[in-house]
């Protein structure tokens, strides 16, 4: 395989990103928007990269935004397809979990530990797993999303542990936005259907009030898996195994300051892969995740240079798999997860000193159960049963330093400790100066880490597929520099470029085991490299146009032996485009607005072979009729055949996504 020199490839970005550049400029002048205010030059303020409300081109990270708006013009059906059209992230499938990808890693086998979501700036990674759930298995309905924000690196100085990668967080809608009752519902490809009711309201005492639900079903299809093609295991051919059933509940209410959230789910998917060494087309197989989260929130202003946040939060998460195996006999086994938590954070901002504006926190866990099940159920054995408790604390301290007016300097420093492992310092520094108004040169440095979480640590079964013993795991750690130029000249035109280089160090990942058909997780004796580039230009050409495109190079490889890690494409490339439909004298159904997106992912390993590069593009058409929003979305447009790459618990190297597929949904405010 013949490969570019790093250098050469960062040159053919960076002399892109000055056409880039000159392109935005170009237009922006002729959209003369020199004479918008200065408050609107400095446009979108965004929350999750200090804690605190500041703007972008500010902010110390290269901060990615997805809008209600573009969720509805490009017809996202989960958090897992608004995530594969941000900069510089991607997706893998392996029909139970969706599983997120940030430049050029993404693990095989990994439960997304290596971002902290949040939901309205609470943390929503169980404490079992730490799994932060991007796809079907997310407790809250895409249509009540306002905005999400991604902030990539490591932002362990400001969040704590599995901030590693980057920290995303999903902020709600208000009631008062919706304005009273809504019904959604949608039929689709595969036997699928959605139903959504939302009541939003603001009552006569300033109280803000959202209550939704909702219900969602898939049939799903009949799924080819070479691995199992013989006659005893129906040729390969998983049938009725690849079902997708969920539902929530989303409740929320504000006033005069404080915030109240309650959030529950349930999903129940069959598992066609036969994953863990499992019989192959038993209808038994499945999993079984539920969870329910609920959150106090305080914020105030105390005193002209001092405000104050306050946030208790609490859930549980239950796991239920039942795997069906042939010791012989054939035997159901069924492995139940299940954690329970408490947590408060407490946050000051003081702007009280001269050109300092200081924060600091103390966010504290407590995890009260934490239990881990395996068992055989008929004849009935017990063969896992482990339960634990324990405390995270993490006490943090930040100041943006006003060095010169156009010269700004972010200091962190956090210090975290988790009952089972040591207490670590973190932390991070950036440099932000603003060229103009327009303008901002970012130096970023910081560090992570990600203790092994309970499943990680203490999950040990003796039968075929089953996790075994291994030496004490350390934490994964991390250190990123990242060199980031911003252009935001106005709401209608931004353009970014950004570098950076990471290196990680006892990577956690789980393998072959020595035992035969056994796994186990270990730390790599390697570090490993990651470096690349990103970049991105959004432009609004006129009041109903809008084109972005993001491309990424990136790798991602072992230090010492130089391969490519599995899962880690080279290129990525995203292109959008939406536009306004029809006029006034157009009929009714002809007036609407038309988005594209096209995604493309380049070739990537496998755990034993290569997949090539693919592109999908997918087309969504939203109009209205009689007061009703309808949305037609066509997804793989050209129907093109692709796969992700395979973890090492399902048999084969790689799993195949879905062709086209069709979605229609219907939507109406009372």
């Amino acid at each position: 395989m013949t490969r570019s020199p790093p250098c050469a490839g960062s040159r053919r970005l960076a002399l892109g990103m000055c056409l880039s550049f000159a392109w935005v400029g170009g237009t922006h002048a002729q959209a003369d928007v020199a004479q918008l205010p200065l408050e609107q030059l400095m446009q979108m303020e965004v929350r999750t990269a200090s804690r605190y409300l500041q703007s972008a081109l500010e902010a110390p990270a290269a901060v990615s935004v997805v809008t209600a708006e573009d969720i509805r013009t490009f017809g996202y059906r989960n958090l897992a397809e608004i995530l594969a059209g941000m900069r510089g992230l991607y997706m893998s499938y392996d029909r139970s979990y969706h599983y997120l990808g940030m430049r050029g890693f993404s693990t095989p086998g990994d439960y997304n530990t290596r971002v902290l979501l949040l939901v309205d700036g609470v943390r929503f990674n169980d404490n079992l797993y730490d799994q932060a759930p991007v796809g079907t298995d997310f407790p809250i309905d895409i249509d009540l999303i306002e905005r999400v924000e991604f902030v990539p690196g490591p932002s362990a100085a400001v969040y704590g542990a599995n901030a590693f990668f980057g920290v995303l967080n999903i902020i709600t809608r208000e009631g008062r936005q919706l304005k009273g009752a809504q019904l959604s519902t949608e039929l689709g490809s595969h036997g699928h259907a959605r139903l959504r009711f939302t009541l939003g309201t603001a009552d006569g005492y300033g109280g803000d009030w959202l209550v939704s639900a909702s219900r969602s079903t898939t049939r799903g299809e009949e799924l080819y898996f070479p691995a199992y093609d013989t006659p005893g295991q129906n040729h390969g051919l998983a049938q009725r195994l690849d079902y997708d059933r969920s539902s929530s509940l989303f409740v929320k209410m504000r006033r005069e300051g404080v915030t109240l959230s309650l959030s529950h789910g349930e999903r129940a998917k069959g598992l066609p892969t036969a994953a863990f060494s499992q019989v192959f087309n038993d209808p038994r197989s499945r999993v079984v995740d539920s969870s329910t989260r609920m959150a106090a929130e305080y914020a105030g202003q105390w005193g002209p240079a001092l405000h104050f946040t306050a946030r208790l939060h609490g859930g549980q998460y239950r796991y239920v798999g039942d795997y069906v195996y042939d010791y012989p006999p054939v035997t159901a086994n069924r492995d139940i997860g299940r954690g329970r938590w408490l947590g408060s954070e407490l946050q000051w901002v003081s702007t009280a000193f001269q050109r300092h504006k200081i924060s600091f926190g103390l966010d504290y866990r407590r995890d009260l159960d934490i239990t881990q099940r395996n068992l055989d159920l008929a004849p009935e054995a017990l063969l896992l049963d482990k339960s634990s408790r324990g405390d995270v604390l993490g006490i943090y301290l930040q100041d943006e330093v006003a060095l010169r007016p156009d010269l700004v300097l972010h200091a962190g420093l956090r210090w975290g400790k988790h009952s089972d492992s040591k207490g670590s310092l973190h932390p991070r520094l950036g440099l932000v100066y603003l060229v103009g108004p327009a303008t901002a040169l970012k130096l970023l440095y910081g560090t992570a880490y990600r203790p092994p979480n309970a499943y990680e640590r203490d999950y040990r079964v003796e039968t075929p597929g089953g996790v075994v013993g291994t030496d004490r795991l350390r934490p994964e750690r991390i250190r990123t520099t990242e060199l980031v130029l911003e252009h935001a000249p106005s709401g209608a035109s931004r353009a970014l470029v950004t570098l950076f280089q990471s290196r990680v160090s006892h990577l956690l990942a789980i393998g072959d085991a020595p035992q035969p058909d056994r796994l186990m997780f270990s730390n790599a004796g390697n570090s490993v490299g990651v470096y690349g580039v990103e970049t991105e230009v959004e432009q609004r050409l006129g009041p109903d146009v809008r084109l972005r495109l993001a491309y990424s190079w990136q790798r991602a490889r072992d230090t010492l032996t130089r391969e490519t890690l599995a899962n880690s494409p080279r290129h990525l490339l995203k292109a959008q485009w939406s536009t306004a439909i029809g006029n006034a004298d157009a009929a009714p159904w002809a007036r609407g607005r038309l988005g594209l997106e096209a995604i493309g992912i380049g070739a990537r390993n496998t755990l034993a072979s290569r997949l090539p590069a693919h592109a999908v593009a997918n087309l969504t058409y939203t109009t209205r009729l009689a007061g009703t929003e309808v949305s037609f979305g066509v997804y793989n447009l050209l129907d093109r055949r692709y796969a992700d790459p395979a973890s090492f618990e399902i048999r084969g190297d790689s799993i195949l996504q879905d062709g086209r597929t069709l979605r229609l949904k219907l939507t109406h405010a009372f």
